[in-house]
């Protein structure tokens, strides 16, 4: 998926206020990546139904039945993982050595979930927590290889599918957070893929001003790290991945506050 479209999806992910259409979006997504499966599971949301768990998946309906008339839920591993850590779960590194664990991704494999699977687990303020999964039929290296191109944008894909799941779900009102204009800007560039320097030359700042905003914003948002903020922050609308203000960029003969050289316009 070329980044322009990827960032179309996300932009218009961030509009989504219903799971139907967040579900397609993840679907194209899917389909673009040449992923085999998604899913994603919510608990405890904000909202008077929020003891059910709020599903969007495309494993089969078989798969779905199964899971759930074996009580899959009480034993399941990745929810387990999930509720017990932050990190991204790659399937691959679950501990297979208790027969029952053999059993599930057997059976979960025999009616076509996948061969591997990558989950993102998430956690609200009022207490919610969710689980995002891409499943693939890759293996051995073509996984890892996989894995690695995925996960930075898997991970902004998940907290804005998060995002629409809680409007969709109509969640009581949260005060605004405002993100100045240097933060922001800083946010979006690292979204686009820049490095430190690389916006420190954009904007005509130092590499330290550049790391110093992303930790404020970082604190802003009560997030992880960096490619939680840039997710969380595309999520509330707080930057615009097709507008940079002018006045922001760095102009012709100005000097990066590091003394370095010169600045070209852009």
């Amino acid at each position: 998926m070329h980044s322009d479209d990827f960032f179309d999806l996300i932009d218009r992910l961030a509009q989504a206020d219903r799971i139907e259409t967040a579900s397609k979006i993840m679907e194209r997504f899917l389909q673009e990546r040449g992923l085999h499966n998604g899913a994603y599971a919510a608990l405890n949301m904000p909202t008077p139904g929020g003891a059910r768990p709020l599903l969007a998946v495309t494993y089969s309906g078989e798969w779905q039945k199964h899971y759930a008339q074996s009580g899959y839920v009480d034993l399941d591993p990745i929810v387990r993982a999930g509720l017990g850590g932050f990190l991204p779960i790659d399937w691959a590194e679950i501990d297979r050595s208790d027969p029952v664990i053999r059993k599930f991704f057997g059976e979960a494999q025999e009616l076509d979930v996948g061969l591997n699977g990558l989950s993102i687990p998430m956690r609200g303020r009022a207490g919610e927590f969710a689980l995002f999964t891409v499943t693939s039929n890759e293996t051995g290296a073509a996984w890892r290889s996989l894995k690695q191109e995925l996960l930075r944008d898997l991970v902004m894909l998940a907290f804005n599918f998060h995002a629409a799941a809680l409007r969709s779900c109509a969640p009581g009102p949260e005060a605004p957070i405002h993100l100045p204009q240097r933060e922001a800007a800083c946010l979006r560039w690292k979204a686009l893929g820049k490095t430190d320097d690389e916006i420190a030359r954009i904007l005509g700042i130092s590499s330290h001003t550049v790391r110093f905003h992303l930790e404020s914003a970082r604190a802003r948002l009560n997030t992880a790290n960096t490619t939680h903020t840039v997710a969380k922050a595309l999520a509330l609308g707080l930057i615009s991945m097709s507008y940079e203000p002018n006045h922001l960029l760095a102009k012709k003969r100005n000097r990066p506050d590091n003394g370095g050289p010169p600045i070209s316009g852009r």
